[in-house]
């Protein structure tokens, strides 16, 4: 595994962490979860599907690989919520 290694900084507005250890139990305005293509990797690709499904926030912006986008898409929906894409 990795992202063992914790920090915590009192008073803090900001929170980072590997998707192994995305918190599911605390609420944020928007939560960023990068190289959302590892969600397809036989191994590592459940931390991303959990982070994915089970953050606590009001918008969630996903980066990664456009190979990962029909399976996001496909969650998404599966779930009532919206999606937008953009391309950088």
């Amino acid at each position: 595994h990795t992202g063992q290694e914790k920090r915590e900084v009192p008073f803090s507005t900001h929170a980072s962490a590997t998707v192994e250890i995305a918190p599911t139990d605390r609420d944020f305005d928007v939560v960023v979860i990068d190289e959302i293509q590892m969600m397809s990797d036989a191994f590592r690709g459940s931390a991303w599907t959990r982070a994915l499904l089970g953050v606590r926030c009001r918008e969630v912006h996903v980066c990664g690989g456009m190979e990962a986008l029909d399976l996001v898409r496909r969650l998404v929906e599966f779930c009532g919520d919206e999606l937008e894409v953009n391309e950088y």
